[in-house]
């Protein structure tokens, strides 16, 4: 969640990162990234905005299984609904570690609570 070591343009975050600049963009597109923010440096850009490339940059790096910790995080309502429906389109196989009740129905088809463990 903290996005310190993501900066430069996107382009310039993809070739040090050593991923498809094209695959980042077209993800991004998915979840609403509006294209004028694509030349906008990722330290100048909205926490929002900052999660959408995080979550690009993961989703282009391909995995047998993704690990996410509150992907909904920063997202604003409209910014979720474009991830939910990207995910229920890709159907990456993923864990994910969420508080928002809503995300958690509406991309997961399994899910375990955890609770408090008491010390014997």
């Amino acid at each position: 969640q903290n996005f310190i070591e993501y900066s430069g343009t996107l382009s310039q975050f993809a070739e040090k990162e050593k991923i498809s600049y094209e695959n980042l963009l077209n993800i991004l597109r998915k979840m609403g990234f509006p294209r004028e923010s694509f030349a906008t440096k990722i330290e100048e850009m909205s926490m929002g905005q900052q999660k959408r490339v995080a979550i690009a940059k993961s989703l282009v790096e391909e995995a047998d299984i993704y690990l996410w910790d509150e992907p909904a995080n920063y997202l604003d309502v409209f910014n979720q609904d474009q991830l939910i429906s990207m995910l229920r389109k890709e159907q990456p196989a993923m864990l994910l570690i969420e508080h928002d009740k809503y995300f958690i129905s509406q991309v997961t088809d399994k899910r375990i609570k955890l609770g408090d463990v008491k010390a014997k």
